[in-house]
């Protein structure tokens, strides 16, 4: 059943069992990428790993929307999403410990060599139904007002995580793989059972909203949250990918690029506390705006000045404007569908952000041989284009809540 809480703007205990979810989510994935050519290639399957992630990132353009969706109506029909997130993590869990089984007992020239990846994407399937149900939980713990900080807390513990990936990488790898997805299950079971544990199925009471929007759905506003995540992906996989990696090896050539690009996701991780404050204070389309616009042009600034000064003054910018997004997006997606399908809308976003990432890999096949340059521009563009889906959405939901 659900407790309403209506002396709380937050509810801090429970967004903290999401965050420590998330940051379970974070390290599973940062694990399963780390091992995942290693598995393939000692299985007979070398080079099958990007076509792996090609094909994750396409089951989870529909998955995720559909166990959004399939969270909401369990929660109308039960007043819960919980079941739904602890059976796709237990079976995750399970799935990631006979990853290893499979790798270190199999026959990798048997036929059955092919249950391997196989059990791969059946991991993959599993962990995107239970992402979107979860981070919606945030619709419940928070006001829509007080979401964007809420959500800093998410991007703070997955930030720290991630950090480690480019220092630890080797380290992590000379643990071997049963030991390693050992602990990602472990840590993946704990996590929800700390969920669990702070009453997940806590609500606190929404205010009055002057831009609420009914119950009833419209295609536009959707339609606005898939693209906006197809932008955004395309956005940060141009930053992130290619565009970084550049500016660190050009610019500070001096520096382990690996310590540069884990403190740049350490410094996103900490300054996503302020961007959420600055969000609460401003609104949040307002501050999602200015992020956009402002990582837009900073690409564009890292890709075409020569000057060092300037550069590192862009990187250590496009840190805090990146941090608008990332607190941003998922609030916006919640905004513009009624409250009782706030799965399904966190859902359409990252089915957006993943068939984002699919289009990126099928026409940037080798990204690192692009022209910097040209995939700044690239990167300049979809976050404009993320922009105008922002603008179109605020003016779908003053259209909705004039005509209702």
């Amino acid at each position: 059943m659900k407790n309403s809480q209506p002396h709380s703007l937050i509810l801090w205990r429970q967004v903290g069992g999401v965050a420590a979810l998330q940051g379970a989510i974070t390290l599973t994935w940062m694990l399963y990428r780390l091992y995942l050519p290693q598995l393939l290639t000692g299985f007979g399957f070398p080079g099958f790993d990007r076509g792996i992630t090609i094909l994750e990132d396409t089951l989870a353009i529909a998955i995720e929307p559909c166990a959004g969706w399939l969270s909401d109506k369990q929660r109308h029909w039960m007043g819960t999403r919980f079941p739904l997130i602890v059976v796709a993590t237990i079976v995750s869990s399970l799935l990631f410990m006979a990853i290893p089984a499979i790798f270190i007992f199999g026959d990798s020239v048997s036929p059955l060599r092919w249950i391997l990846p196989v059990v791969l994407v059946a991991w993959s399937i599993a962990m995107a139904m239970f992402r979107s149900p979860a981070v919606s939980l945030l619709g419940q713990y928070a006001t829509q007002t007080q979401l964007p900080q809420a959500m800093s807390f998410l991007v703070l513990v997955g930030g720290l995580v991630g950090a480690t990936r480019p220092v630890a990488g080797e380290f992590i790898l000379s643990l071997g793989p049963v030991f390693t997805f050992a602990i990602g299950s472990f840590v993946l079971l704990g996590a929800v059972a700390f969920l669990r544990s702070v009453n997940p199925d806590a609500a606190v009471s929404q205010l009055p909203s002057d831009t609420a929007i009914s119950e009833k759905m419209a295609i536009a506003p959707l339609g606005v949250i898939v693209l906006t995540g197809i932008a955004v992906a395309w956005g940060s996989r141009a930053m992130g990918e290619r565009i970084l990696p550049h500016v660190f090896q050009t610019q500070i050539a001096g520096v382990d690029s690996k310590l540069l690009m884990a403190g740049f996701t350490l410094g996103l991780a900490v300054t996503s506390l302020l961007a959420g404050l600055i969000a609460v204070r401003l609104g949040n389309q307002r501050t999602l705006l200015g992020g956009l616009v402002a990582t837009a042009v900073l690409l564009l600034v890292m890709v075409f000045s020569q000057s060092f000064a300037i550069v590192f003054v862009a990187v250590l910018a496009v840190i805090f404007t990146n941090s608008l997004i990332t607190i941003g997006t998922v609030p916006f997606a919640l905004s513009l569908v009624p409250g009782r399908r706030g799965g399904f809308g966190v859902g359409l976003y990252f089915g957006g952000f993943s068939l984002g990432m699919s289009l990126y890999s099928l026409v940037f096949v080798a990204p690192k041989a692009v022209p910097a340059v040209t995939t700044g521009i690239v990167g300049a563009i979809a976050f404009l284009v993320a922009t105008a889906c922002v603008i179109a959405g605020d003016r779908l939901k003053q259209t909705r809540s004039v005509t209702n």
